[in-house]
């Protein structure tokens, strides 16, 4: 902005349209006194030095005078930016409401009527003074009553500068949405008119021309939808109450009423109903609204996805957002694979072992591709042997691990037909050879400290108080991590003091005794640490949603107690598992009882833990002249 120049411009217009001279010297004051400060300054206009110069202004001039030079100000930003100063802003003299047009005057004065009832005096004037000044800028758009409300009509005016300060220009607005609003419930208007003013969700509506051209395209061919607009928006608050029947409150469902309003916005502007690829490709355009939020609003999204496909969200938290590489198969390998995943699932295996088949078997078909095969039957050994040779891994373990079912996967397609020649699978080595391990347990002293742990401190946490409860019934009871988690509030008979379940891993049935230490840690954090929930898992999420645990929280339940764990190789919760098996053995037990507290079939893996029986290690030693060894130089 040329300053004096725009300054001088205002001063003509003022002569021109027969401003009292009162008032032209009142802006001259007003103009000098902003050219000084400017002057002083050493800079040019802009909005901060504005700003500032209100601030310093605050204690120096009498409220009245300050509104009116803040006014005075504006109409020169107004003059400059437009090239004029209109009627409404120059005459101040003269009220907003008194500048209304007959329909609008009407349409306020049946709103302020109904307010009146409600507000004190001097709200309902301030409701008259802010309205008034959002009826005429929609005037000036071109809304004449409230029938000529529309989307287009709000959004200009959301963008349109208002030339006011911004705790201004948020009062205008408010005051002119809950009148919107108050036609919108008499049916003169659509009500979601008046979502449109939140200023928690305009930014985020988005404009279908602003999208790139593909997702343009895409929305424009859109015929099909799963529910309306005004069905999807009607869904909303019983997704609201599901989230807070999870345990979610404060920022997680603020942004939840925020975010779906904004969606359904969007989708009401443009016509649309609503689909889960629409509200993804909303989300990918406007993302950039949404600053380091972006994730909370991506996961919120995710829960109403689940919540339209099942009536419920994933308690677990976890949830997939980019396709896999198994996702971007052809679909020839994809079906394959699945039914092979299919098949193991009903052998009971483990979701960890399925993921494993997956992942290797994906890698083999990605390599087929990658060599111009466009399905099974035309597999040869030449092509697997080329896969063995070419596939690459961290260690051997992990070769030998893919090729396991790598080899599950060739047996599986000679048995369905896919291929044309039987035995593939013996085109693929064999599997590492089994090793024998030092077996890695607790000490006596780190035993201790779990211990004291518990006793130590009266006034534990609730993650504390889980963490040890799930601790003493690795290192008391020799549970294993997957059988602790699902452990729920059946399994425990409290008079008979036992705990029975079917082990995840064996699907074998077991009733273990439970020691009084381990059931008081167990009682203690359902008692004091467990959240409020409707699940039957004892050990649940301590924030929501509040499902059962998943991951590695046992290992890390372990390290919270003894840190120096992480640093040991292999050094996670099965540990208290082979201590538990290792104290049975130091304290005399058979192999038997040994095999019965573990839940295992087979005594060969029992063997392992022998290992570290030191004292009945020591009877099985031999002597040197056994084995023939004879000592140089003779014994010590």
């Amino acid at each position: 902005m040329d300053y004096n120049e725009t300054v001088n411009k205002v001063m003509v217009l003022l002569k021109e349209k027969e401003v009292c001279l009162s008032s032209r010297k009142s802006h001259k004051d007003c103009y000098e006194t902003l050219g000084l400060y400017i002057k002083q300054k050493g800079v040019g206009y802009s909005d901060a030095v504005r700003d500032e110069w209100f601030s310093d202004m605050k204690n120096e001039l009498p409220r009245q005078r300050l509104a009116v030079w803040i006014q005075y100000v504006y109409q020169l930003e107004e003059m400059d930016a437009t090239g004029k100063v209109s009627d409404r802003r120059l005459y101040l003299n003269v009220s907003n409401y008194d500048k209304l047009t007959v329909p609008w005057k009407q349409d306020l004065d049946m709103y302020l009527d109904d307010c009146s009832c409600r507000y004190t005096v001097r709200t309902a004037e301030l409701t008259r003074i802010y309205c008034s000044a959002g009826l005429l800028y929609l005037e000036d758009i071109g809304a004449h009553c409230i029938a000529d409300i529309t989307y287009d009509v709000i959004l200009k005016l959301m963008v349109s500068k208002m030339y006011c300060t911004d705790d201004t220009r948020t009062l205008i607005l408010n005051n002119t949405a809950r009148m919107v609003r108050f036609y919108g419930n008499k049916g003169l208007c659509p009500e979601s008119y008046s979502l449109v003013f939140k200023c928690q969700v305009y930014p985020h509506i988005g404009s279908i021309p602003d999208f790139s051209v593909e997702n343009q395209k895409y929305l424009g061919d859109v015929r099909e939808a799963v529910m309306s607009a005004d069905e999807f928006y009607q869904s909303v608050p019983a997704f609201i109450r599901l989230l807070e029947s999870h345990g979610y409150v404060g920022t997680t469902i603020k942004l939840a009423r925020h975010s779906l309003t904004a969606l359904y916005l969007f989708l009401d502007i443009h016509s649309l109903g609503f689909r889960q690829d629409i509200m993804w490709i909303w989300f990918a355009e406007i993302r950039k609204t949404m600053g380091s939020s972006w994730l909370h609003w991506r996961r919120v999204l995710k829960f109403y996805e689940d919540y339209i496909q099942s009536g419920d969200i994933h308690s677990d938290g976890k949830y997939k957002y980019a396709p896999t590489m198994f996702d971007e198969l052809p679909a020839w390998c994809r079906e394959a694979i699945s039914e092979l995943l299919d098949q193991k699932r009903r052998e009971f295996r483990d979701e960890g072992t399925i993921r494993s088949y997956r992942c290797s078997c994906t890698r083999f078909c990605r390599f087929l591709i990658g060599h111009g095969y466009e399905n099974f039957s035309q597999l040869s050994p030449a092509v697997i042997k080329a896969f063995a040779t070419h596939d690459k891994h961290a260690s051997f373990q992990g070769r030998a691990g893919c090729f396991v079912a790598v080899r599950a996967f060739l047996r599986y397609l000679d048995e369905k037909g896919y291929t044309g020649t039987h035995d593939l699978d013996k085109c693929l080595m064999p599997g590492s050879a089994p090793t024998d391990k030092i077996i890695d347990v607790l000490s006596d002293e780190q035993i201790e400290r779990i211990h004291l742990f518990r006793a130590g401190n009266k006034y534990h946490s609730p993650t504390e108080l889980r963490d040890i409860a799930i601790v003493l019934l690795g290192l008391k009871m020799g549970l294993r991590a997957c059988d602790i988690l699902a452990l729920r509030f059946q399994d425990i008979d409290w008079k008979k003091r036992q705990i029975s379940i079917v082990m995840k891993k064996t699907k074998t049935q077991i009733t273990l005794p439970m020691p009084v230490d381990t059931g008081n840690a167990i009682y203690s954090y359902i008692t004091i640490g467990r959240p409020k929930t409707t699940t039957d898992y004892i050990f649940v999420r301590s924030k929501a949603p509040y499902g059962k645990l998943t991951g590695k929280i046992c290992t890390k339940a372990l390290y919270r107690i003894l840190p120096e764990r992480k640093d040991v190789k292999g050094g996670g919760f099965h540990v208290t598992r082979r201590t538990f098996a290792t104290n049975l053995l130091r304290n005399h037990a058979g192999i038997d009882d040994v095999m019965d507290a573990l839940g295992h079939r087979d005594p060969t893996s029992v063997m392992q833990y022998l290992l570290l029986d030191d004292e009945r290690s020591r009877k099985c030693g031999l002597s040197m002249d056994c084995v023939g060894i004879s000592p140089e130089g003779g014994l010590a």
